[in-house]
């Protein structure tokens, strides 16, 4: 580019100030593509001009010598006809033929670099806006979660107040709260027992289960511990279950919750965790 001139004048002055450093290498490779460009000139083959451009020629110079002529009173001759100039031929073998499949190898490799750098720039801002859109999507799937989580602990609170409000209005109800004992003295809960219904609408507030472990509710009578079944907790720590209160179960003493192995006991094996009085 800078043998044909084709450099800014920033790059062109750059250039010059690397060949005034001494580089031998870009020395050498400006003498070969000087060259290059000197012949490019004297590659093509000579073509005789047409015949009414010797005859334009040949009257223009008659119309001079007429006009000399005229002024100075003497007559100049019309010159001879001179051979035809060829053009130097560039040998086949040359140096200037060897530089040529090197100066188009390094033309090729200068377009293949700049197609690359395209690409690689390109394909920079595509994954750039891939990783935006995937942030965004990201984002808004983390926000549908939320509010579908959100959307079903009000569906499962307006469930549970419209149960306990169904055993509010039987005619026969009655409320054991639960407090919470040494294991878990946060702990509470309220059964909503719908006596004529045998019905129990349980709510509870407990702490985060240990792996393996499970809530379990209980009917305690003078002789007998009940299983009611078990009370699962969301992440928030609150429960909400319905459980048929059992005809047999004749004089119910207390109401109470325990912390047992995955699936439940027959029996209660760990320390009560709330613990309600049914009277």
């Amino acid at each position: 580019m800078y043998a044909l001139g084709a450099l800014s004048q920033h790059e062109a002055r750059a250039f010059d100030a690397h060949l005034h450093e001494g580089c031998q290498v870009c020395h050498e490779e400006l003498a070969q593509f000087n060259q290059l460009v000197g012949a490019l000139g004297t590659a093509a083959e000579p073509v005789a001009p047409p015949a009414y451009v010797r005859d334009l020629l040949a009257v223009r110079i008659e119309r001079e010598v007429a006009n000399a002529s005229t002024a100075s009173g003497s007559v100049i001759r019309f010159p001879e006809k001179q051979p035809p100039v060829s053009l130097p031929q560039v040998p086949a073998g040359s140096k200037v033929s060897s530089v040529l499949p090197w100066a188009a190898a390094a033309l090729l490799f200068i377009g293949l670099a700049y197609t690359f750098m395209s690409w690689r720039s390109e394909r920079q801002s595509l994954r750039a806006a891939l990783d935006q859109e995937r942030a965004q999507a990201s984002a808004t799937s983390g926000q549908a979660a939320s509010l579908e989580e959100e959307l079903s602990v009000k569906n499962s609170l307006t469930e549970e107040l419209s149960q306990i409000n169904g055993v509010l209005s039987s005619p026969q109800w009655r409320i054991i709260p639960l407090a919470g004992l040494d294991p878990a003295p946060d702990a509470s809960a309220r059964v909503y027992w719908d006596v004529q219904g045998n019905r129990w609408v349980v709510t509870a507030d407990l702490p985060p289960a240990p792996q393996g472990k499970v809530y379990q509710l209980w009917f305690v009578t003078p002789t007998a511990k009940i299983s009611a079944g078990l009370i699962k907790p969301d992440k928030r720590g609150h429960g909400f279950s319905i459980v048929q209160f059992p005809s047999s179960a004749a004089q119910l003493a207390a109401a109470a919750i325990t912390l047992e192995p995955e699936g439940g006991s027959e029996q209660p094996t760990m320390p009560i965790y709330a613990l309600g009085k049914a009277s």
